[in-house]
């Protein structure tokens, strides 16, 4: 059984749980996507840091071993290939 992820009142609070090592890669990954969004609204869901914009836009997580990112805007056009 998976242990569950904790809960983070935002996304400070998630970087700041997140190991050293990480932090920096993380703070990186949210720069980027503000870059890319700056209207992008910045929450947490599902657990993990999340960019709504005209409905969900991206996540991104980290884990033991990697960060993931997760594009949402299933079934547009710039996906499919």
């Amino acid at each position: 059984m998976m242990t569950p992820r904790p809960e983070h009142k935002d996304v400070d609070a998630y970087i700041a749980a997140a190991p050293k090592r990480v932090q920096p890669i993380l703070r990186q990954v949210r720069r980027t996507i503000r870059k890319a969004a700056p209207e992008a609204k910045e929450t947490i869901s599902y657990r993990i840091p999340a960019y709504v914009l005209n409905g969900p836009l991206v996540y991104f997580a980290a884990f033991p071993d990697h960060i993931s990112l997760y594009p949402a805007p299933r079934g547009a056009a710039e996906f499919k290939q």
